[in-house]
């Protein structure tokens, strides 16, 4: 490769530019020069997913899950409550109380947000990554954060204070 370049610029009167070798030494000097993928991080990916995989197994078998008496389906106390992670969504129907509101709780309003997400690169055009120079998406960004934290505040205090009680666990 260098010869050719070599020839195409004695071809063209042109000064002689040596390149320099990249080699182990030396590759950091050149950080803007592509550096191949395979094997090299597919065995770093590799490993280090098996060591997750492994401390997960070790964490299973050292902790197991308890289990508990099995699910009574005649029972009529059970008040079932969402996952940890849907708990803001379970607060947006407290919010919009009613059976023809559920559709814009929990389906229309987050929709609008991922549709609002999905068009902040056309919304928000700066060029530079300085959150000063970004006011709009920086309080958008933490109104969101906020309502967020929030919702699953209330959602945690009215499932905690709840007449029947929080699960045991």
């Amino acid at each position: 490769m260098v010869d050719v370049r070599r020839d195409q610029q004695e071809a063209q009167n042109q000064p002689h530019i040596e390149e320099e070798e990249i080699t182990e030494e030396n590759v950091f000097d050149r950080y803007d020069e592509p550096q191949g993928f395979f094997p090299g991080q597919v065995i770093a990916d590799l490993t280090v997913s098996a060591v997750l995989l492994v401390i997960v197994i070790v964490l299973a078998y050292w902790v197991p899950a308890p289990l508990t008496e099995p699910a009574e389906i005649s029972t009529t106390v059970y008040v079932p409550r969402p996952e940890w992670f849907f708990f803001f969504l379970d607060q947006w129907l407290i919010f919009f109380p009613g059976a023809v509101l559920i559709a814009i709780a929990d389906v229309i309003v987050p929709a609008l947000f991922v549709i609002w997400v999905l068009a902040i690169p056309w919304l928000d055009k700066e060029p530079s990554h300085s959150m000063g120079r970004r006011p709009y998406i920086v309080v958008i960004g933490f109104l969101v954060i906020t309502v967020i934290v929030l919702n699953m505040i209330l959602a945690m205090v009215r499932i905690a204070n709840f007449p029947g009680g929080t699960p045991p666990g």
